[in-house]
């Protein structure tokens, strides 16, 4: 009967990662919380057992035997600097007797430090590869080091560099969605839902579900559009938020209830006298009367202009949300 082998903590620690899909050798390192240099080390050895191996698109998973066989694990042991042997198996024990300590409290180098003196509230890799001036690379071979020794957490692991955090910072974080989410919602104008809600890989009903998060949490408010229709825009709290990132592509404002330039003169005009009747917008608009009555009681359906009384030459006035309208044409036409 065959022994069971004898591995490693950051060897068992990689097999029991690997007993499961295929993994790239970072994502195994997260799973394994080790640095890179242990994991390489670690699956070289796995692979030489016959218990992990690595695919033609440089993915690593466990043999039918890495699946099943039993194992007893040891500590890991104590690497000598300068050119590393290959010592006989019963020198190896020895050596990872004589090593036992703990990796959480192992000192960090100047490297890693000044990352983590870096992560005053959660940050993504990119901020922290610029605040820091390291390339991107060594920045994720730092943050690799600091989750092995338990100074870090990965917001989403799924997405690791995305952002990053402190071990014991505790401050509420929005997930990648709703990250995405808030980031598409304008301060002004104010966003129309129905559109919000096509965002591209997201339901409907998620966004929706996001939504109602941001509103209670206070970073977006739900308003009423031109049109009647619900909109949304961003709170003081949501556009100063960390991870507050306005999108290249912001989400198309609100629809407006009307759009064409001969409406816009008609407004502009009334809103410029306060009051008018119909006779006096024909003239300081030269809209022939029958277009001109048709239009006002277009205007009037719409719920942008009401009359002052009952009267039936009674002055027509903007209401609230034709006054709002027209502010909105007016910015559009100007941007």
């Amino acid at each position: 009967m065959t022994s069971a082998p004898v591995l490693t903590r950051s060897e068992a620690a990689c097999l029991m990662a690997l007993r499961n899909l295929g993994f790239s050798q970072r994502r195994i390192a997260r799973a394994a919380k080790l640095d890179l240099k242990k994991t390489t080390a670690a699956l070289r050895r796995l692979a030489e057992l016959g218990l992990v191996r690595r695919s033609e698109v440089k993915l690593w998973s466990a043999t039918a035997t890495g699946e099943t066989c039993d194992f007893e694990t040891v500590a890991d042991p104590r690497l000598k600097r300068g050119r590393p042997g290959r010592p006989d198996p019963q020198l190896r024990l020895e050596l990872v007797d004589a090593s036992r300590r703990d990796l959480g409290r192992a000192e960090l180098g100047p490297s890693a430090r000044r990352l983590l003196d870096l992560l005053d509230r959660p940050k993504g890799a990119k901020a922290l590869a610029c605040e820091s001036g390291f390339s991107r690379e060594r920045v994720e071979q730092l943050l690799l080091r600091l989750h092995a020794h338990g100074r870090i957490e990965f917001v989403d692991p799924d997405h690791p560099s995305w952002l990053i955090r402190r071990a014991d910072d505790r401050s509420a974080v929005l997930t990648r969605d709703e990250s995405r989410v808030l980031s598409l919602i304008p301060a002004e104008p104010a966003a129309d839902v129905l559109r919000l809600t096509g965002v591209r890989t997201l339901a409907r009903y998620e966004v929706k579900h996001i939504l109602d998060k941001l509103v209670e949490g206070g970073l977006v408010e739900v308003v009423e559009s031109p049109s009647g229709a619900p909109a949304v825009r961003l709170t003081a709290a949501g556009l100063d938020h960390p991870q507050h990132s306005p999108a290249k592509r912001a989400a198309p404002p609100a629809r407006l209830p009307v759009r064409s330039d001969r409406v816009r003169l008609v407004l502009q005009t009334i809103a410029g006298a306060d009051a008018l009747r119909i006779r006096d917008v024909r003239r300081l608009t030269n809209i022939p009367q029958p277009s001109i009555n048709a239009l006002m009681q277009y205007l009037k359906r719409k719920g942008l202009v009401a009359k002052l009384d009952d009267r039936f030459d009674a002055p027509y006035r903007l209401t609230e949300r034709g006054g709002a309208t027209l502010a909105q044409m007016s910015l559009r036409r100007a941007a």
